[in-house]
């Protein structure tokens, strides 16, 4: 007979086992359930991303392009005499600013996403490339350009940061670059919506390296915009007497005092110029924020 102290060494034994086994048919289990699941897809590589990009942007321009006007009234309110410039215009689409650049005498070239658009520039004798500036870069050697054009094509891009840094390098010293953006409450769709806020794609020229020198409007938002969200589908305030004169009265009441109402106008047009050292935001933000570091930032 097994006394009360074998009976419960083996209770114990038994016990541990059981549980052994327990841990055995998991761990088998698990590992035939991780060989049958399929394998994840790899992460994007540039070359995808690129591909994306040139795909979204094929035939961007088959139903239409820039009016001339706009496209006349940028040349005459920025740099009237381009004559003998090196000027590259990024999303040149059909060549319509670049013909209007070589009118002129500038020395123009032009890069863009569609690849449709730009077939029909080298068909007018334009040069132009067809490239994702997020992936590809500019393909230029630094400081090649006095002027760096680029209208309404930064709110596309999957690398607004890198396409940036790109312009800033292919500039010549204190190289301007026109850069227009279209205000959120056109209803504009965005990549980085908080980033097209007009105080913040300032900050983001300026931390880029460039200082504005001055912004200019293109034509109203719409009415509506300046009114209340609430107040937006009563028709009697958002006609243009109510709403239009009230954009109005508040325009001009900015202006008196030099303030610059953005949220009044459908486009902002921002006059840069490479200023400064180049930026070092990855290293400031690395430094500030590793553990350990003197500069580690708190929150208490």
């Amino acid at each position: 007979m097994l006394d009360e102290q074998s009976l419960k060494g083996r209770f114990r034994t038994s016990i541990w086992e059981e549980t052994r086994m327990d841990e055995r048919r998991r761990s088998e289990a698990n590992d035939m359930e991780v060989r049958s699941f399929p394998p994840a897809s790899a992460a994007p590589s540039s070359s995808d991303l690129r591909q994306l990009a040139l795909d979204a942007h094929r035939d961007y321009y088959a139903a239409g392009v820039y009016d001339i006007a706009r496209l006349t009234w940028t040349i005459d309110e920025f740099f009237p005499t381009p004559k003998n410039l090196n000027v590259l215009e990024i999303g040149c689409g059909d060549g319509a600013m670049l013909q209007l650049l070589a009118t002129r005498g500038a020395k123009a070239q032009g890069i863009d996403a569609s690849s449709s658009g730009i077939a029909r520039c080298r068909q007018n004798g334009l040069a132009a490339q067809c490239l994702d500036v997020s992936t590809d870069g500019i393909p230029f050697p630094a400081e090649s350009f006095e002027l760096v054009i680029s209208l309404e094509t930064f709110e596309h891009l999957m690398n607004p940061f890198y396409a940036l840094q790109e312009v800033r390098r292919v500039l010549r010293p204190a190289g301007r670059f026109i850069c227009s953006v279209p205000n959120p409450l056109t209803g504009h769709p965005y990549l980085y919506p908080g980033l097209f806020d007009y105080p913040n794609f300032r900050q983001f020229l300026v931390q880029g390296g460039f200082t504005i020198s001055r912004v200019r409007p293109w034509e109203w938002a719409p009415r509506d915009t300046i009114l209340p969200r609430a107040l937006r589908r009563v028709p009697v305030l958002r006609g243009r007497i109510v709403a239009g004169g009230l954009r109005k009265l508040i325009e001009k009441s900015y202006l008196l005092f030099h303030a610059f109402p953005a949220f009044c106008y459908w486009l902002w047009t921002f006059d840069c110029r490479k200023s400064g050292p180049p930026p070092t935001q990855f290293h400031t933000v690395s430094l500030s924020t590793m553990p350990g570091s003197a500069q580690h930032f708190s929150h208490s």
